[in-house]
């Protein structure tokens, strides 16, 4: 009789309660990946085995493996909006990077060819950090003259503003960064006259933009304009349009700091 209590007790649903989706920091993060990466899709919590699965002959080994899958989550998944994987985000924390596992998630995705951008919850990037970081894996568009206009519009006639086209070349072409030792943008339009780039590849062209302040950002993003670094295979760009990136690679380079090259002897050796 007493054992009929406690099963009735096992199948009693339980109190439950809704709960946030995500921490303070996660809810920080996500809400600057969204302003950095507005076109892009952003799923919080992805399970492993939702993006990978383990070619494995022996069943009962690829059970074990997709229950370990299963096991785990991914802070955040990236994705196009045709749903095609770009790359994943792991928050770390101080205490779980140097976790000891059998299959390291790290290296499982690697394997899979999945770029996995890793930060510390201590130091949160920024939005502008976060799209430097993932721009090769971001799709935006070019900015909005709507946009534009409440920052940049006292700066032209009102024919200009007029005429969406002309403003937005004009927006390129005077609003600068302020660094003196960097490519202006000014000297950009100058570099490319036929503006293939502008006119057929506006998102880049914006990051372009975005970037010429910082020389060593710039040469970064064009150099992964040329790189396979995706898991979806890229086309390349067309010969004229690589001409005018190659052309910006060149000016931009008078402006990149190169690094200090490595001590052939110990310098503590040789200041003795």
């Amino acid at each position: 009789m007493f054992s009929h209590f406690l099963d009735k007790d096992s199948k009693t649903i339980p109190e439950c309660e809704t709960r946030k989706l995500f921490d303070a920091e996660e809810e920080l993060f996500f809400k600057r990946m969204q302003k950095a990466l507005p076109n892009c899709l952003i799923f919080p919590h992805v399970q492993l085995a939702s993006i990978l699965e383990a070619h494995v002959s022996n069943e009962k080994k690829r059970q074990l493996m997709r229950q370990k899958l299963q096991e785990r989550h991914l802070d955040f998944g990236i994705f196009n909006q045709d749903l095609e994987l770009l790359c994943v985000v792991e928050l770390e924390r101080e205490d779980t990077q140097n976790q000891d596992e059998e299959y390291p998630t790290k290296k499982l995705l690697k394997r899979a060819g999945i770029k996995c951008i890793r930060w510390s919850r201590a130091t949160l990037p920024t939005a502008e950090q976060i799209l430097r970081t993932l721009a090769p894996y971001s799709e935006l568009d070019a900015p909005k003259i709507e946009t534009s206009m409440q920052t940049i519009g006292k700066f032209f006639l009102d024919e200009d503003l007029k005429d969406p086209i002309k403003l937005q070349e004009k927006a390129f072409t005077y609003v600068e960064h302020g660094n003196p030792n960097a490519l202006s943008l000014a000297a950009i339009n100058r570099i490319t006259p036929d503006s293939f780039i502008r006119n057929e590849y506006p998102h880049i062209w914006q990051k372009i933009c975005l970037f010429a302040g910082d020389p060593g950002y710039l040469k970064n993003y064009l150099e992964s304009l040329f790189i396979q670094n995706r898991p979806i295979k890229r086309r390349g760009l067309p010969k004229h349009v690589a001409n005018e990136v190659i052309a910006i690679q060149g000016e931009n380079a008078r402006f990149v700091i190169p690094k200090a090259p490595d001590p052939v002897w110990d310098p503590t050796f040789l200041h003795r």
